[in-house]
């Protein structure tokens, strides 16, 4: 990414950061801009599912101040122990308890530009319902990695995304065109800091110039310690042409090596659109895709060994799948073009089944607090473990409900709540605006 167009980012966040979000990928609506797709599973204009971007600086003395003062720009973020910052609310309070080197919580201190980060603590997520979670980066920019996943090496969380480059005076196509992967770290999911694009647009290929690429999530694979990138590439119509691509790394954030499409020992690709991958607690390997498609990878995690649909995730998008207890959870959404639906999961005893539609993820009509599924994020304690959804909250300045189509680009922000976890029901029946998640104990609260 070259510096001009970094700071074309910046300064049109800086002047549209006021939207609220719709949001939701599919493959079936017509409303999609892209065009519509097919009722079989395929997808048009999927958003992958969740991070929010960063493309704005926040305005002078964005970074948040600590001993109570509340700190210019438009950010939203709360300053540590002390009043809002000014602008639009939504954004995320840092992580309270002291922290060495001038790093957020330390009072008079300032997080700034430094890209220094505070240790784990207790960390305040804040977002309101029509503006969703705005995440700041070491430069006071949204985060801008959409539609991947959270990866914790030691006692960081490395998130990966799409990266979006946004001109108030560009089409909504080139707002949304595909510009790369990019990962940010932090240790308190709270303060983030500017990794790189770890997968740049390639010259040619699947991820190639005029396409498509969304949803990179990366697994460390099993038998081989390599870090292993997975993503959907497609045409610009998201219908000619489609399939799971991989890029692999010595290092979780290194300079991911593309490797092309994800296939079998036939050279069968796995054509599928939204997609996830994980490691069962087998150490078994996967990729899965919409509509319940569940791909077998080998031991190098380089191919995919055999592919299983399941009839309680047909028809569905952003698949993620977790752990919890003794059942695999996968949440899912419907497809309606970038408009909030009431997101749905099944169950199983393993990955390979059998699966069991469990219905809604949230309250009906709540439309899953106004975001669609892309991500959940175990994290794991001395007392216990936090089941925390990630969820895309696609900006429109147009429509503050979500309720209509949405845009899917640098603005958009999140949904980060708790999961309740009961048995073999997962729920977020109540939306908390704030809430306290303490990293060290796995636990949290209002």
């Amino acid at each position: 990414m070259n510096p001009e167009a970094l700071s074309l980012l910046a300064f049109a966040t800086g002047l549209l950061l006021s939207g609220a979000v719709a949001c939701s990928a599919s493959s079936s609506d017509s409303a999609n801009i892209a065009g519509a797709g097919n009722a079989g599973g395929t997808h048009v204009g999927s958003g992958a599912g969740g991070a929010v971007n960063p493309v704005g600086s926040a305005g002078a003395g964005a970074a948040p101040s600590v001993a109570g003062a509340a700190s210019a720009g438009t950010s939203g973020a709360l300053a540590t122990g002390g009043a809002p910052a000014g602008g639009q609310g939504g954004a995320l309070s840092n992580s309270a308890g002291a922290s060495p080197g001038g790093m957020p919580g330390v009072a008079g201190a300032s997080a700034g530009a430094s890209g220094a980060q505070p240790s784990t603590g207790v960390s305040v997520i804040t977002g309101t319902l029509e503006g969703g979670v705005a995440f700041k980066d070491d430069k006071g920019a949204l985060l801008n990695a959409h539609g991947g996943g959270i990866n914790k090496v030691g006692d960081t969380f490395y998130y990966s995304g799409e990266y979006f480059v946004y001109s108030a005076s560009a089409t909504y196509e080139t707002n949304n065109s595909f510009h790369g992967f990019s990962m940010y770290s932090s240790h308190d999911l709270v303060s983030w800091k500017f990794e790189k694009l770890i997968l740049p647009q390639q010259p040619s290929g699947e991820l190639g110039p005029n396409r498509n690429g969304e949803r990179p999530h990366i697994i460390k694979c099993p038998s081989t310690g390599e870090y292993v990138l997975y993503a959907h590439a497609a045409s610009l119509d998201y219908q000619t042409d489609k399939e799971v691509v991989y890029a692999t790394s010595a290092t979780i954030n290194g300079d991911y090596k593309y490797q092309g499409a994800l296939t079998n020992a036939s050279g069968t690709k796995a054509v599928h659109s939204d997609m996830s991958a994980l490691v069962d607690a087998d150490g078994n390997p996967y990729v899965i895709t919409e509509s319940g498609h569940v791909y077998k990878l080998a031991s190098d995690c380089h191919s995919w060994l055999s592919d299983t649909a399941y009839g309680a995730m047909a028809g569905m998008e952003s698949p993620t799948a977790f752990k919890a207890g003794d059942s695999y959870f996968w949440i899912m959404s419907n497809k309606t073009g970038y408009r909030a639906n009431d997101n749905e999961y099944a169950t199983a005893p393993a990955m390979t089944g059998p699966w069991t539609n469990r219905g809604l993820i949230a309250p009906a009509d709540a439309h899953t607090w106004i975001s669609q599924s892309t991500f959940v994020l175990p994290v794991v304690g001395s007392s216990g473990t936090v089941y925390v959804y990630f969820g895309d909250h696609w900006q429109n300045a147009d429509d503050q409900t979500g309720k209509t189509t949405g845009k899917n680009n640098s603005l958009a922000t999140l949904v980060v709540q708790p999961l309740v976890i009961e048995g073999t029901k997962a729920s977020m029946p109540k939306f908390y605006p704030s809430w306290k998640l303490d990293i060290e104990k796995g636990t949290w609260s209002p």
